[in-house]
């Protein structure tokens, strides 16, 4: 298992959530650090904490990569401070949940750009220098929604099949390298995308991990070089389930929970 200490990640969505979880387990294991995100008075409070605690240093990059090239600009912005990034980390996105042919056309727009397109721009930026350099590599934050479709959810479900399958796919790419990719597949976590996505508990609340647990066994995994990480024994079998049931029982099974959560509107 590669170590972290000594190295630079760059990590995005790093405000809140597993995204800043990610950020202080990568500090505490010795990593350097840039983070990004849209907020930099988060990023600033989460640097000059990293930094104090941890003897390491963090840069932070304000970004908005939902907006048409930002993560374009991110890449040009994190080459001119002329630091090598080791491990990307692609953890910002967001969801949504209502019916589709309700939903405003510029949110899902931006949805795709943030959960897909950057995803795909900074990989393809940082990827080659790694592979020069025999080592790091890339942990792209997907969701236990990759693994089926989700009515009622169902842009926010794609972007993530293709966050899980783009990650397979480069990590068979890289396979020998030196380098990897991890594509970490979280159940409910605790944190303000629910809100943002306008997602109430429901009965999933039992799979739920926080955001330090989650960070920690995405970290584990990486650091190992697993392609796929789903967190938590309710998560795995879960998507186990998914894969083993019929397609239409699955959706319909879904649709059905999202109806009698209130989130089908």
């Amino acid at each position: 298992m590669e170590g972290f200490f000594g190295t630079r990640a760059l990590v995005t969505g790093a405000s809140s959530g597993i995204g800043a979880e990610l950020a202080r387990q990568l500090a505490a294991r010795g990593a350097d650090l840039v983070l990004t995100a849209r907020s930099k008075d988060k990023l600033d409070q989460l640097a000059a904490e990293l930094s104090a605690k941890h003897r390491v240093t963090v840069r932070v990059v304000v970004a908005d990569l939902a907006r048409p090239g930002g993560a374009e600009s991110l890449a040009a912005d994190v080459d001119a401070l002329g630091l090598p990034i080791d491990h990307l980390v692609n953890n910002a996105g967001f969801g949504d949940a209502g019916v589709f042919a309700k939903a405003g056309a510029d949110k899902l727009a931006e949805m795709v750009r943030l959960n897909c397109e950057a995803v795909v721009v900074l990989s393809r930026h940082f990827l080659p220098a790694m592979l020069e350099r025999r080592r790091g590599g890339v942990l792209n934050v997907a969701s236990t929604a990759a693994f089926q479709p989700m009515p009622f959810m169902a842009v926010y479900a794609a972007t993530k099949a293709f966050v899980l399958s783009f990650s397979a796919a480069l990590a068979k790419e890289v396979e020998g390298s030196g380098v990897r990719v991890t594509a970490l597949c979280p159940g409910p976590v605790p944190t303000g995308f629910q809100e943002a996505a306008r997602i109430e508990p429901g009965v999933e609340r039992i799979a739920a991990l926080t955001a330090a647990a989650t960070a920690e066994r995405a970290l584990f995994a990486y650091g190992a070089g697993d392609v796929v990480c789903v967190p938590g024994a309710v998560n795995r079998v879960q998507t186990v389930l998914s894969k083993l049931a019929p397609r239409g029982m699955v959706t319909s099974f879904l649709s059905a929970a999202m109806k009698r959560s209130g989130r089908a509107k």
